[in-house]
């Protein structure tokens, strides 16, 4: 009776366990089938901003040959097809092989024409009529731009040369064509076009299956495609389709997608089956162990909140591996599956490292731990590098980023050049976050006697204006699913805030709904006739063209490993060892533009090796080497710690790539500088 009464308390808990299997197993399919949609169009994306970064490389490639004071002087001022065939032809068919070439005079007569990479009769470009509106379009770009150069008695020549070109897809003879047209114009105005009109080389590149190749390699894609028209695409097919001019149907793409969702379906549904057999025997073992799995559940809890307290220092050092390796295999050739995986990986770490940082910035805040520094700093050059390190994140997106400097702001002020760039950094990163589309726009202005005011502009996702004052609390962002959406703990801003008052500023927002939004600030930064400190103690070795030699100390071999990828792009001559010691000993005989200074380390820990770093600099008289404590002790008095020991900067792990970046053209300009004396 015992056993009966338990079996009858038990089927109602397997029927619910068995419907719950059921709505998991019918969520399963469905998921599978949403997921495979959003790879899809995931995909169409990625291959339509693909193919616009295709036709952008295209135009690129072609204006070293236009874009240059002998191609005038060749091709308009003294026409020599001899020059023609020995530059354009032989130049394009290393590059991109363009099935047909034209060179067309300032009255737009054709006078020299190629066809792959043979000879053709300048006269067949009457048949390639599609070409007309483009040239149309940079003739009207010409004209509005005015004469190339102007020269005026007593002065230099001013040139106006700017890239101007025609790019759009064609039908010709029942085929389709990218056609793009180039404005021959001077590099360095030594001979301009003899006439009002320079020449135009029209180029046109074949969708034929030599293209469809690339495309495939290129985006890792299967079974590519293309026709002309929709009527051919089949079900279930990926497609991008391509407005043609001249043509009543466009170019479509189309390919086989991956289908991740029902891949996964299929490899689950095996063990789902399995599942379903012996979850009765699984629910009932589960009843008679739950409470002692409660209590050890419990125990395990207090255990781990114990475990995460003691290795919150150790938790830096793995994610500060995974950030660096990450990026630099985004940056290797990925399929579309792998590089959305590595932007995964990416975007977690640096969600993570924005976290720590941020909650960290607040804390100092708090008990104000931070100081504002007065030093002099070139106030464009600051702007510049700020936006030249978010220039990857916007050409990701597809974003114009604009920087309008006003000619005032090239000169050096009194500030803080460090709280400058977290204000500005904070403020792009949330421009390029919440803007899909168009562009981020960056413009600092003069403002009254020694006051800036610096905007952030975007086309992005703007704010209701009754929300503006919250913005800048604490936790807070524009619309309540901003945090679901975008993500981010919603402390950038109540950063920006603090510190533009710590500065003695004021910053302020305006933006509507689908409409963008712009961020000002206003800072006080007194003009200075000083520059910052440049080297003066030299070396035979010195001078622009030498590698920066870089020390670098820390015991953890990961550590190292990522400091040596994120170096790997640029010109340095980086010295690595495993202790306090053996740093010291690399300093005591070889100068470094640059230290990397672990905080805990055996043997020497990094304090203790920075003293006798700065100690050995004051008895030989050398210049002070910049030193940058690179460690995983984050708290205000470990930072404390390493500026009273002679570091000159405190950088928290994990590595931020931007800021070490920053430290190093720093060092780089403070080299240059050195050598120009």
């Amino acid at each position: 009776m015992r056993r009966e009464s338990e079996f009858r308390l038990l089927a109602p808990l397997i029927g619910l366990a068995l419907g719950a299997m059921a709505v998991f197993v019918a969520s399963l399919l469905i998921w599978a089938n949403q997921v495979d949609r959003d790879v899809r169009k995931q995909e169409e994306e990625l291959v339509r901003r693909g193919l616009l970064a295709s036709i952008y490389e295209i135009e690129r490639s072609i204006l070293p040959e236009t874009n240059w004071d002998e191609a005038v002087a060749n091709l308009d001022n003294h026409f020599d097809p001899a020059w023609a065939n020995a530059n354009l032809n032989d130049y394009f068919a290393q590059n991109i092989d363009f099935e047909q070439l034209f060179v067309l005079d300032g009255d737009n007569r054709a006078i020299y024409g190629r066809f792959h990479k043979d000879a053709a009769p300048a006269a067949d470009y009457r048949h390639f009529s599609g070409a007309a509106p483009l040239i149309a379009a940079v003739r009207h770009a010409e004209a509005e731009r005015g004469p190339i150069a102007q020269h005026k008695a007593g002065a230099l020549r001013t040139l106006k040369s700017r890239a101007i070109q025609a790019s759009d897809f064609v039908m010709h003879d029942g085929k389709v064509y990218l056609v793009s047209a180039t404005l021959v114009q001077p590099d360095f105005a030594t001979v301009t076009p003899k006439g009002d009109f320079a020449p135009i080389v029209v180029m046109a590149l074949r969708m034929n299956a030599a293209a469809l190749s690339r495309v495939k390699d290129r985006f890792q894609l299967d079974d590519v495609k293309a026709d002309v028209g929709l009527a051919h695409l089949g079900d279930g097919r990926a497609h991008v389709a391509l407005p043609v001019s001249g043509g009543d149907q466009p170019l479509v793409l189309s390919w086989s997608p991956k289908t991740p969702g029902a891949d996964l379906a299929r490899a689950a549904a095996l063990p789902v089956a399995l599942v379903l057999l012996v979850f009765g025997l699984v629910g009932f073992v589960m009843i008679t162990r739950i409470r002692r799995a409660a209590a050890q559940l419990l125990v395990n809890h207090r255990t781990q909140a114990e475990f995460l307290a003691n290795m919150s220092h150790e938790i830096r050092t793995p994610l500060n591996g995974v950030n660096a390796i990450a990026a630099a295999l985004g940056r290797t050739s990925l399929s579309p599956a792998q590089a959305e995986m590595v932007g995964i990986i990416q975007g977690s770490g640096e969600t993570l490292t924005r976290v720590l940082s941020d909650v960290l910035d607040v804390s100092c805040m708090d008990t104000r731990a931070v100081k504002v520094e007065r030093q002099p700093f070139h106030l464009g050059d600051t702007v510049r590098s700020v936006a030249a390190l978010a220039g990857a994140r916007a050409r990701e997106k597809a974003l114009d980023l604009i920087i309008d400097i006003d000619p005032m702001a090239e000169a050096a002020v009194t500030g803080d050049a460090v709280r400058v760039k977290q204000i500005l950094t904070n403020l792009i990163s949330n421009a390029l976050k919440f803007t899909s589309e168009g562009y981020v726009a960056i413009a600092i202005r003069a403002e009254g006697q020694d006051r800036w005011r610096i905007d952030v502009q975007d086309t992005g996702i703007g704010f209701d204006p009754a929300e503006k004052d919250r913005l800048f609390g604490r936790f807070q962002q524009g619309d309540g699913s901003a945090t679901r959406s975008y993500g981010g703990m919603g402390l950038g801003l109540t950063i920006c805030k603090q510190l533009v008052e710590l500065m003695g500023g004021e910053i302020d927002a305006n933006g509507a709904p689908g409409e963008g939004a712009t961020f000002s600030v206003r800072l006080p930064l007194p003009m200075s006739t000083a520059t910052p400190q440049a080297r003066t103690d030299t070396d035979a070795n010195s001078g622009p063209g030498r590698p920066l030699r870089v020390l670098l100390a820390d015991d953890h071999p990961t550590n190292r490993k990522v400091v040596q990828v994120l170096f790997a792009e640029f010109d340095v001559d980086l010295v690595c060892t495993e202790n306090g010691r053996e740093a010291c000993e690399a300093f005591a005989t070889r100068r470094f533009d640059l230290v990397l200074m672990d905080m805990q380390m055996p043997v020497m820990d990094g304090l203790e090796a920075v003293r006798v770093i700065r100690e050995r600099e004051r008895q030989r008289g050398f210049t002070r080497t910049p030193i940058v404590m690179l460690t995983a002790n984050a708290l205000p008095e470990h930072r404390d710690a390493s500026l009273a020991a002679g570091a000159d900067l405190h950088m928290a792990k994990p590595i931020e790539a931007p800021k070490l970046f920053g430290v190093l053209q720093s060092v780089a300009e403070r080299q240059a500088v050195a050598a120009a004396a």
